[in-house]
């Protein structure tokens, strides 16, 4: 490991005079373990080839390659030096250590990176050929350190540079803070819940009643968009007929005149109907937790219905962004509004609302 400062646990260098009489009665001969050594370029193609991979269909940030090439970093020059071998020490150490100390970031962004290592393991063990079980055990290590993940970036520390002179013992105390105040897991929760609903008061208010049986609204819409607008509201339909239900035709018909409403501009331009059709119900479906590994229905499924190769997020940002919707909600699909959420998703969130606030902090 090239770790600063070195780490030491309670096993190491305890361990250490066993490990050299193990390797003292080794038999003479054989050849160490050679490092491989990564380029720029071997580092840009494992990152491009996972995002090309429907692995990468399943993550909710429109854009994640900065943070992959971060994950890509770490896995060639900081932990075992294969970046398609991971474990549950190795994903410890990355969000218990690196990413909170290395790199310098928002939290919003790096929030995200908990469900991008998930889905990178997945690609990345399959790839190099990891049996289940051990990729079920990092899989598991990630859900247990994300709470302490999620807590860290949010708390006053030493980052990039000054995380070095911390390190070294020479950082002026009032540069090093020790967040004493830090707001405890059931906060940070309670906030991602603020920010799916659209604040304090949805959340508070917020019911599960189904969402109707809600026709098209083309009240706000200029005539000459209708057209384009209709082509792209006869597929979505479709596909909430095949893939979805009546529920997810509401939310959909909904963000859709959202969309035509806040930039009709959106319609003007030469674009396919059947990839606009396709942000609009990989959207909701990513709001709602309807797609991925362990929901109903997976996004090459999707986007299989609509002749759509690839990930739709590149367009659902265009969208999002005319509906007047943050493009960048890292760490979930968050619409702030829930006349987007189905009844179901919106009763889990009242589930977990209601927890998070019975807990103590």
């Amino acid at each position: 490991m090239r770790m600063w400062p070195p780490l030491e646990s309670d096993t190491w260098p305890l361990c250490r005079p066993l490990v050299e009489w193990l390797a003292g009665i080794m038999p003479a001969g054989g050849t160490g373990w050679q490092r491989t050594e990564w380029t720029d370029a071997d580092r840009e193609r494992l990152a491009a080839d996972f995002l090309a991979s429907p692995y990468a269909d399943e993550l909710d940030a429109p854009d994640p390659r900065w943070l992959l090439e971060m994950l890509v970093w770490f896995g060639t020059d900081f932990a075992n030096g294969d970046p398609l071998r991971w474990s549950s020490v190795s994903v410890e150490l990355l969000l218990l250590d690196w990413i909170p100390r290395k790199l310098v970031a928002d939290a919003e962004y790096l929030s995200a990176a908990p469900d991008l290592l998930r889905a990178y393991v997945a690609w990345a063990h399959d790839r190099a050929g990891i049996s289940a079980d051990l990729t079920r055990d990092t899989l598991a290590a990630i859900d247990q350190h994300e709470p302490d993940y999620q807590q860290a970036i949010r708390s006053p520390r030493p980052q990039g540079p000054q995380a070095l002179l911390a390190a070294a013992g020479l950082l002026d105390d009032e540069l090093d803070p020790v967040g004493d105040d830090l707001p405890s897991y059931e906060e940070i929760m309670l906030d991602s819940l603020r920010r799916a609903v659209g604040g304090p008061q949805a959340l508070d208010t917020l019911d599960d009643d189904p969402l109707p049986d809600e026709p098209f609204d083309w009240t706000r819409l200029p005539d000459d968009i209708h057209d384009r607008v209709d082509e792209v509201l006869v597929l979505v339909d479709g596909c909430c007929a095949e893939l979805l239900d009546t529920e997810c035709r509401t939310a959909c018909r909904r963000l859709l005149a959202d969309v035509g409403a806040g930039d009709p501009a959106v319609f003007r331009r030469a674009a396919a109907a059947h990839t606009a059709a396709a942000a609009v119900c990989w959207i909701i479906g990513k709001a709602n937790r309807l797609l991925g590994w362990d929901a109903g229905l997976e996004v090459q499924e999707l986007t299989a219905h609509f002749g759509v190769s690839g990930s739709p997020g590149q367009r659902a940002s265009t969208l999002l962004k005319a509906a007047g919707i943050n493009p960048h909600q890292y760490g979930g699909m968050d619409l702030g509004s829930p006349r987007y959420l189905v009844s179901e998703r919106r009763a889990a969130i009242i589930a977990q609302r209601d927890r998070y606030l019975l807990t103590p902090s």
